[in-house]
């Protein structure tokens, strides 16, 4: 199980949301949202019913959709104020993202897949230590995907083992904020807590911050913070 993090008081929140609302194009539902503030190397467990805009909300934190109304502050930095191409690079620069599908390249290795975003960002590429093919074979290790995987095409791996390239790649180069889609959710009971565990330790020895969405209760208590989002009458 994840421990707190000790973070700086003087650091602005990881993320801080406040009012954000979404209404999908041609629908008159309107999504609203409760705020959030987490502090940089804490963790947060979203949960809710189908429907209830769980997807929406990571996408609106990544910076990939933009709300209707409110503010999104992530690291200090309003993503409202950014125009779609510096959205773009704020993301690679800061966020890894774990997709429910885990959106791997089919046609890439396993570790060519874990150091692609030390391609697309500077920072990313200048954090991974000591470079980025080491540290993507340390992050495959770590994660236990056997070394002739490394260099097999991510079509050749099980369900299991995509989910950790995805995971590695999302961790490579220390990005502040980890934001997990449902990741776990083709898993059995065992590999689901064992993925989740290895996920956590390895964001916090990086102080990162994680928002990890599920519809699965059980694992809130690896996490700092719960938030459920709830289907409006």
């Amino acid at each position: 199980m994840s421990t707190r993090t000790a973070h700086n008081p003087s650091a602005p929140p990881a993320i801080e949301t406040r009012q954000l609302r979404f209404r999908w194009p041609g629908q008159s539902r309107t999504l609203s949202f409760p705020n959030i503030q987490l502090q940089q190397g804490e963790h947060l467990f979203l949960h809710g019913p189908s429907g209830t805009g769980k997807s929406t909300l990571l996408s609106m934190l990544s910076g990939m959709m933009v709300p209707e109304s409110g503010t999104v502050d992530i690291l200090g930095q309003s993503l409202g104020t950014l125009k779609a191409s510096s959205r773009d690079r704020f993301r690679a620069d800061h966020l890894g993202v774990i997709f429910q599908q885990f959106n791997l390249v089919p046609y890439l290795s396993a570790l060519a897949n874990v150091i692609l975003p030390c391609q697309l960002s500077v920072s990313r590429r200048t954090k991974a230590k000591p470079d980025a093919r080491a540290a993507g074979v340390e992050l495959l290790g770590q994660l236990a995907i056997p070394e002739y995987l490394w260099h097999r095409n991510v079509t050749d791996m099980s369900i299991g083992q995509q989910q950790r390239v995805a995971a590695a790649r999302a961790l490579i180069g220390a990005p502040e904020i980890i934001l997990a889609d449902e990741p776990t959710s083709a898993l059995d009971t065992d590999n689901r807590d064992r993925f989740l565990d290895l996920l956590l330790t390895l964001a916090d020895q990086r102080h990162c911050s994680v928002v990890f969405v599920s519809h699965d209760q059980s694992l809130a208590r690896h996490f700092h913070q719960q938030l459920a989002l709830e289907n409006e009458a």
